[in-house]
């Protein structure tokens, strides 16, 4: 008999091990559904298992002098009401605020630290002043990174990581300049908006917003998603055209 209780508990504590080791791969609770939709909820959903801030903007830069001559950099991820309203102006969470995002990410994964600086630079100058300013004001308001969501798993700053790791992504996965390119959209040229929005449409299967300057050169495309589950990032149209008119000249680099 005591053979028997010492072989159950052993199978008890490695079936927890096993969970909680798939918790950590995955960082989704077990009890999250997998195929719930930010924005359209039928009921009311838990906000580690569905982005509480549910239609999510990724803005891109096009920056002459500034990044890869081929590749649109990152302005952030930003999280906003299903309307289209922002999130609060100063963050989701104060105790998460930081200023120091450039020294915990090199300290913690310094591949990610040199992609952020190819792919993510300050044209200020000042790589973690943006780094902070962005996480402070909308990675904390990804309600699917409170430390809480990640429950016994959780290590300090794996919510800073998962963030800017998912902002770098999904950067990759939408290739606006490939977008562009594929549709004989290329640098220095003047094209008309809805060639340059049609561009990237038949590339990435959803409409853009697009931002000019007073002069009309294209500054940054957006675009637009609803998340399944907690972290896959559905394109969807953009709520928004942007200030873009009528003639966009597309700078090179």
């Amino acid at each position: 008999m005591l053979f028997i209780k010492c072989l159950f508990l052993s199978y008890i504590v490695t079936a927890t091990a096993l969970i909680n080791n798939q918790v950590h791969l995955t960082n989704e609770p077990s009890y999250c559904n997998a195929s719930t939709i930010s924005c359209h909820w039928s009921g009311p959903v838990n906000s580690c298992c569905s982005p509480k801030y549910g239609l999510v903007v990724l803005a891109l830069q096009w920056v002459p002098n500034f990044g890869p001559t081929d590749e649109f950099t990152i302005h952030g991820l930003w999280p906003d009401t299903c309307s289209g309203k922002y999130a609060p102006s100063n963050g989701c969470d104060s105790s998460r605020r930081s200023n120091e995002i450039a020294s915990i990410i090199r300290s913690r994964n310094s591949t990610l630290y040199h992609r952020m600086i190819t792919y993510w630079p300050s044209y200020k100058g000042d790589n973690n002043w943006f780094w902070s300013h962005e996480w402070t004001k909308h990675g904390t308001c990804v309600s699917t990174l409170r430390p809480s969501c990640y429950g016994t798993t959780y290590k300090k700053y794996d919510d800073v990581l998962e963030y800017f790791e998912k902002v770098l992504t999904l950067r990759d996965e939408y290739d606006l300049f490939g977008a562009l390119n594929l549709n004989g959209v290329s640098p220095g040229r003047t094209y008309n908006v809805n060639t340059i929005r049609d561009a990237i449409k038949q590339a990435l299967g959803a409409d853009v917003r697009l931002d000019c300057d007073r002069s009309g050169q294209l500054t940054e495309v957006s675009l637009f998603f609803y998340v399944k589950g907690r972290d896959h990032y559905m394109i969807t149209n953009a709520i928004s055209k942007g200030s873009c008119r009528d003639a966009v000249y597309y700078p090179k680099k």
